[in-house]
């Protein structure tokens, strides 16, 4: 009976499954890249994960300083894991290319937004603007599973007047 339950016990040891779930790497490269001022997004080194930022106009500024907002239907953080690299105009298209396929995407259930501006000058002059963005509290749901971030760099963003 002991060689029975032990093998019983070895069995269910090694028959253990952690299920499917497949985390995000969400390893970004710092180069922010956009459509307008109002879609902000990064990507991995091969372009097959994104992270998107979709803000409200005129939420960039010009008022220097730090302001939060919370993540809203408005104000969105979605990731996406695609099976093929996009382009560079993927996110700035009316209609949403069929190519790549999209193979995961995560909406970020809560979080705050937080951009610090500065202002940027050259030669002495008023040139633009640089925003540093990052998020707190960032909640992905993904199933049963929680991806929680208590802070995440998103990167920095410039715009030239």
């Amino acid at each position: 009976m002991k060689k029975l339950f032990t093998l019983f016990i070895a069995l269910s040891l090694f028959s253990c499954s952690d299920g499917d779930f497949d985390t995000p790497e969400f390893e970004f490269t710092d180069n922010i890249k956009s459509c307008d001022e109002f879609v902000l997004y990064v990507t991995n080194s091969n372009t097959t994960e994104t992270l998107v930022l979709t803000l409200v106009a005129g939420e960039l500024g010009t008022t220097v300083g730090e302001k939060s907002f919370a993540i809203s239907t408005t104000r969105k953080v979605v990731y996406r894991l695609f099976d093929k690299g996009i382009s560079t105009n993927y996110f700035c298209q009316v209609i949403p290319p069929t190519t790549p396929k999209v193979l995961k995407e995560l909406n970020v259930e809560s979080g705050n937004i937080i951009i610090t501006t500065s202002e940027v000058y050259k030669n002495q002059v008023l040139s633009g603007y640089s925003y540093k963005i990052s998020f707190s509290d960032l909640l992905f749901i993904d199933g049963n599973e929680r991806i929680f971030y208590e802070t995440f760099p998103f990167g920095t963003f410039s715009i030239n007047l």
